[in-house]
């Protein structure tokens, strides 16, 4: 996590009273954060942005798939993040994840968002939207860039409402089958398969 100076500690290394940051606060010059007793804290990002320390953050490829038998599919989302980025020459660092875009514990994902708030990274790339995530992608979007990260999708396929709901209704019936039946299994795919021939007879 970011690290927060109290106001004493704030006031010395920007050389100012701690009643002018308290009126920093107060006109929005300044970010400040309340711990659970509602004392102030000033970010070392506030800290940094103010004396003009300009750190170069990073660039950030995600990728993932669902399962060990889709790594042809993973290693394709990583050469096209990587192409992507050399034609726009950013330097980048990749992180991926083998696991259900449903599951939040994915090991780099959770990385991913501690770098996003130590705002250690600018932009984060990705192939498709449910890469990152399969539900609730405006909510991460809007979240990262509060912290001053922008997502970047390279494939965005624009969906009808009705296309979406039906996408996530088997998103969320492919997992739990799997959770069930296990993925392999004849009774994951008879189900599967069922639930897409429900959805289009319908």
């Amino acid at each position: 996590m970011e690290r927060l100076y109290t106001m004493k500690e704030a006031s010395k290394l920007l050389g100012v009273t701690v009643r002018t940051i308290q009126r920093w606060d107060k006109e929005g010059k300044i970010r400040c954060v309340r711990t659970i007793g509602g004392k102030r804290r000033v970010p070392e990002s506030e800290i940094k942005r103010i004396l003009g320390i300009h750190e170069e953050r990073k660039i950030v490829g995600y990728a993932r798939v669902s399962s060990h038998t889709q790594k042809d599919d993973l290693e394709r989302q990583i050469e096209l993040i990587k192409r992507y980025a050399k034609e726009r020459g950013w330097k980048i660092e990749i992180l991926k994840d083998v696991g259900s875009g449903l599951k939040e514990n994915r090991r780099n994902f959770q990385k991913l968002l501690r770098m996003v708030m130590n705002r250690e990274v600018s932009k984060v790339i990705i192939a498709y939207p449910d890469r990152l995530t399969r539900f609730g992608f405006k909510i991460l979007e809007e979240f990262f860039k509060s912290y001053g990260t922008e997502i970047v999708v390279i494939n965005k396929e624009e969906k009808s409402p009705q296309e979406e709901l039906i996408e996530d209704l088997i998103t969320i019936i492919s997992h739990f089958a799997g959770k069930l039946y296990g993925m392999r299994s004849h009774k994951y795919k008879k189900v599967v398969e069922g639930a897409k021939k429900l959805i289009q007879d319908c």
